[in-house]
């Protein structure tokens, strides 16, 4: 009797750990007084995934848009043909783009630039790090990882940002990798400072 007590207490733990908060989440002080109206949704930055590119992008705007936190989401491809409408916007966004993902500062007067191009409040960034099918620890798996970051645009703060992966094992048929996108999206913005 006291083993069974013990499995079903290790069992327990074990599920709970799994429900457990993201892989990684930081909040900036700057989150408890930051209420946008007003978010862009920038172009994913997706490495090797470019096959997760188009739906990755969509998932994001339309779980912003659901939520109901802002007056208004612009979505990467309203994002994009802006761009190819002003070169100097192209730029800026291409520029701030290579700054954070290379130097990992976000520039104020960069972000203002932006703020005033996209006419908003605070600018939302996501990257792929996994987007595949594959095997772990024998099991057949279908494997989704994104980071994100919300940048508040006036100021350039990174105001929070956070990285999780979700995987999903199956026997024959393969999970939607889009359907899990969307399921790690909703995950990550239970945490989410709006």
């Amino acid at each position: 009797m006291r083993n069974l007590v013990f499995a079903i207490m290790f069992v327990s733990i074990a599920a709970l750990a799994g429900c457990a908060g993201l892989n990684f989440s930081q909040m900036s002080p700057e989150a408890k007084e930051f209420h946008p109206k007003t978010i862009a949704v920038l172009p994913a930055t997706i490495g090797e995934h470019e096959s997760a590119r188009d739906v990755v992008e969509a998932v994001v705007a339309k779980k912003l848009s659901e939520s109901m936190w802002y007056g208004s989401v612009i979505d990467a491809a309203a994002v994009k043909k802006m761009i190819t409408e002003s070169k100097e916007l192209g730029d800026n966004v291409q520029n701030y783009l290579q700054q954070v993902n290379t130097l990992g500062t976000s520039d104020a007067a960069l972000t203002q630039k932006l703020r005033d191009g996209l006419q908003v409040d605070a600018l939302f960034l996501t990257y792929v790090t996994s987007w595949e099918y594959g095997r772990m620890e024998g099991n057949k798996v279908a494997k989704v990882g994104l980071g994100i970051k919300l940048v508040d645009a006036a100021t350039g703060v990174v105001v929070w940002k956070a990285n999780h992966e979700l995987v999903d094992e199956y026997l024959a048929v393969k999970p939607s990798l889009d359907r899990l996108s969307e399921k790690l999206m909703k995950r990550l913005m239970k945490e989410m400072p709006h």
